[in-house]
Formats: structure tokens, C-alpha cells, sequence
């Protein structure tokens, strides 16, 4: 995500498993006014929920 990246000042992409794809590492999880500031800044590039179908 784009603005992601330009929200966060020391951009670090690690791999969380082995197989998986490089993921932007968040390693600020104890601010929490940063991380609120990086909720809002990615909120609009966050996919819609699909709706469930019933049955």
C-alpha cells in the first residue's frame, strides 16, 4: 500500500514465513498514536468486505 509507505519514515520489508511474499514490517506497535496515524493513512487503499451470499 502506497500511502503505507509514505506514511512510515524507515520503510523495512521482511518475510514473515518462509514461502511467503516480503511484507511491510510495522515494528512501532507500541505508539499508539502511530499507529493510528497509519490505520488512517491506509484506511481508503483497504479492500471492501465482499458480501456473504445466503443460503
Amino acid at each position: 500500500m502506497q500511502s503505507a509507505i509514505d506514511y512510515m519514515q524507515d520503510v523495512i520489508y521482511e518475510l514473515p514465513y518462509e514461502g511467503a511474499k516480503e511484507m511491510l514490517l510495522v515494528d512501532n506497535v507500541d505508539n499508539k498514536d502511530y499507529l493510528k496515524g497509519l490505520f488512517n493513512a491506509i484506511f481508503d487503499e483497504l479492500p471492501v468486505p465482499k458480501s456473504k451470499k445466503k443460503k
